[in-house]
């Protein structure tokens, strides 16, 4: 039998950015990590790891097995221990366009004070002067992805547009990637309880405060996802069923999950801020395979 304990596996982490749908992944990549009886972390800003001085060393000091960095900076994933992770860009453009409606209508404040004001201010602006003004916002996130090291052998470069298209495959990629999954075939009746009750463990402590569970259920370090697992995971976490029965490119402007179309951006930019964002980012595009050269238009 597993050992509760087990800690032969390395370091696994989702690494993401702002509206590069990592709140979809993240619901995955945890419930993923559920029944593997992992420990995991969500990270997004810097005082999420406090008191510490780095990531790394609160994945040392408690123990982390699974990392979500949802705005990834690479000084900070370069210092992490030994790891296999995987990493999620999204059309810069479309991130900008995403941001733009979000910030303006369904993003949480509550733990973001600085949103208020600039969800204030894009009140008040047209369109093309409310992207203008969000682009100023979200640099910190087009810096970050024009920051980070693209050639990091143990991390798995993706696309969102690939990922959000086919997430059975993309997914079944990453946990493969991991070292996560096997054929179903080679696993017993036993092995399917211990990842029950690895999800039972969590599901308790996520139900009350404080360090103890609802339901003293011990949790097992597992090393494989059956197949058959992350298929009813995926299965879970469908886009229509997220965004409340709407199939992708059905637009609701107050939804988290507004859209869910790549090249969204063609419906919003105008001539004068496809320069402006050109100018400023147009070797990321291209960089990140977007684009194959800086003469794209509106």
């Amino acid at each position: 039998m597993p050992s509760s304990t087990s800690t032969d596996m390395p370091l696994a982490v989702f690494y993401g950015h702002h509206k590069c749908a990592t709140g979809w992944i993240t619901r995955i990549f945890r419930e993923m990590s559920f029944h593997l009886g992992c420990r995991h972390s969500i990270v997004h800003l810097p005082r999420h790891f406090a008191p510490y001085d780095s990531i790394a060393a609160k994945v040392r000091s408690e123990g982390i097995d699974v990392l979500i960095y949802t705005n990834a900076d690479i000084d900070q994933a370069q210092q992490l221990p030994p790891s296999r992770g995987f990493h999620v860009v999204r059309d810069p453009r479309d991130i900008l366009v995403s941001a733009y409606f979000s910030h303006k209508h369904s993003h949480p404040s509550d733990k973001w004070p600085e949103l208020e004001p600039h969800r204030a201010l894009l009140q008040t602006l047209s369109l093309a002067e409310g992207l203008a003004a969000e682009m100023v916002f979200s640099h910190n996130v087009f810096a970050a992805m024009e920051a980070w090291d693209y050639e990091q052998p143990h991390v798995l470069e993706l696309h969102m547009e690939d990922l959000t298209a086919n997430p059975d495959r993309g997914f079944r990629q990453i946990a493969q990637f991991l070292g996560w999954l096997d054929s179903e075939a080679s696993y017993s009746v036993g092995y399917h309880a211990l990842l029950r009750m690895n999800r039972l463990h969590y599901k308790g402590h996520a139900r009350v405060p404080g360090p103890w569970p609802l339901l003293p259920i011990p949790r097992w370090r597992l090393p494989r996802l059956p197949a058959g697992t992350l298929q009813r995971i995926l299965d879970a976490h469908r886009f229509d069923r997220l965004a409340g029965g709407r199939e992708k490119g059905e637009e609701n402007v107050h939804s988290h999950y507004r859209k869910g179309t790549p090249g969204d951006w063609r419906n919003h930019f105008t001539p004068a801020l496809a320069a402006r964002f050109k100018e400023k980012w147009g070797d990321l595009l291209v960089r990140l395979g977007y684009e194959p050269n800086l003469d794209w238009k509106v």
